[in-house]
């Protein structure tokens, strides 16, 4: 907008805010209780004028605590959030069963009664069960463009987290269009940018972010509310957001001092829509390992998890996004077998004795691209010294990794480890292999 334009919005803002302010002095002086707008306006006077004392702390921060805890206490005190919903008083995650865990967010919403911590550190840090989380609202002092991608980024982190499914789900709402995914809400109290330039920057990152990962609304509160929508209207609940094909921009001046009250009444709507699940306590035991969206985990735990190099001692062995991918998307299409049939055959038997792979079922996906003979790739030759004899004995050993991922288990053979680096060798090592690579040594390490 231009200057013209910005001195006659808050030309119009204050004369609409004058009005609604005489007319409730005049309500006032009737009854002691006519409405929530006049209430709602104290909330949001109040809150902005703690918000401008906060600008005289100076360590960044403090200031951040400051303005957090302004939200907090308005949520916590006011009267005006059911108990039946907690808000979080520490620096929290939340954590899914398949090991991936949000970015630090401001403010949980979650149940009080059948949460549990999962972790907690001298009241000042703590890790809460996604199940168990309604939404999360990242608090900021002044939006501008940094501050704008930083917060949605932060909102898409806990949005992106899975949520186990429950037989018993306790459901807010007999509406059948509850959402099972969390909300994600950006709050602040003013902004540096212009009303346009703040629109284009939540655009810009839903045109690069999947529908589910969207937040459910901005809210400025000395300017107002932005959501997005398709051509028809704006939208805020999770099941109309990840219909939207092309987003379109909602912006909701702020004229009369109601922002805070359209920020609590969209806030009420997402808690009683959306699905909660008591946390399985076992699923957290030990989590599994992650790799971008997916998560894995080895077979025999903690036993296959590190190796050891001669030279830099035990390092964590683990997959990359990219070919933890590559082994799903291989393995999906593959044919499964049983896994005392591709045993057999790789110790070359027949693998035909129907009994015992009935008594001992369980199907596996051999990830093997090169469609290469099992004796080739899941056994290896073994040498062992006799200690009485001096003899050097040749045996056949199990040379793969056994994995767990996207509901299958999967044979990787060393063979295709080694050659396509599925699995990482010591991270040390193979920096200095990298690095000899670049000036054309070849020497070993």
């Amino acid at each position: 907008m231009s200057n013209n334009d910005d001195a006659r919005e808050e030309k119009t803002k204050a004369y609409m805010l004058d009005q609604a302010k005489r007319a409730i002095a005049l309500r006032s002086k009737d009854r002691e209780f006519h409405g929530l707008e006049r209430e709602f306006m104290y909330h949001q006077s109040q809150m902005l004028i703690d918000y401008d004392k906060s600008k005289d702390v100076k360590h960044p921060r403090d200031v951040g605590n400051v303005r957090e805890v302004i939200l907090r206490e308005f949520l916590a005190n006011s009267g005006y959030l059911p108990k039946r919903y907690g808000v979080s008083q520490n620096s929290t995650r939340a954590a899914s069963p398949t090991g991936h865990i949000s970015k630090e967010i401001d403010i949980f919403l979650y149940d009080p009664l059948d949460s549990v911590c999962l972790m907690n550190r001298e009241h000042v840090y703590e890790v809460l069960p996604i199940e168990c989380v309604y939404g999360v609202i990242q608090v900021k002092s002044r939006l501008n463009k940094k501050e704008i991608k930083d917060g949605l980024e932060n909102l898409a982190s806990f949005k992106r987290l899975d949520r186990p499914s429950a037989t018993q789900a306790k459901i807010s709402s007999l509406d059948p269009r509850h959402s099972k995914r969390g909300f994600g809400i950006l709050f602040a109290y003013d902004s540096d940018l212009e009303w346009l330039e703040i629109v284009q920057e939540i655009e810009t990152f839903a045109k690069k972010q999947p529908n589910h990962l969207w937040c459910n609304g901005v809210f400025i509160l000395n300017r107002g509310a932005i959501l997005h929508g398709d051509d028809k209207s704006s939208k805020f609940e999770n099941v109309d957001l990840e219909k939207i094909s092309t987003p379109k921009m909602y912006g909701f001046p702020d004229r009369q001092g109601q922002c805070l009250y359209q920020f609590h009444s969209l806030l009420l709507s997402l808690l009683r829509n959306t699905t909660i699940n008591p946390a399985k306590f076992d699923s957290y035991f030990r989590l599994p390992l992650v790799a971008g969206d997916h998560s894995y985990e080895f077979y025999f735990g903690g036993f296959a998890e590190f190796g050891t190099c001669d030279k830099h001692g035990d390092y964590q062995r683990k997959m990359e996004a990219d070919q933890l991918t590559k082994v799903i998307e291989w393995c999906s299409t593959s044919t499964p077998i049983n896994w005392i049939r591709a045993t057999d055959i790789a110790y070359g038997k027949p693998g035909d004795n129907e009994e015992a792979y009935a008594r001992q079922p369980g199907d596996v996906r051999i990830y093997n691209p090169e469609n290469l003979p099992l004796s080739d790739i899941l056994v290896r030759d073994s040498t062992l010294n006799d200690s009485k004899t001096g003899a050097t004995l040749i045996t056949k050993a199990l040379s793969f990794d056994q994995i767990r991922c996207a509901g299958m288990t999967v044979y990787i053979p060393y063979y295709y480890s080694i050659k396509e680096g599925i699995i990482n060798i010591c991270p040390k090592c193979i920096k200095r292999i990298r690095a000899n690579a670049k000036k054309g040594k070849t020497l070993p390490i």
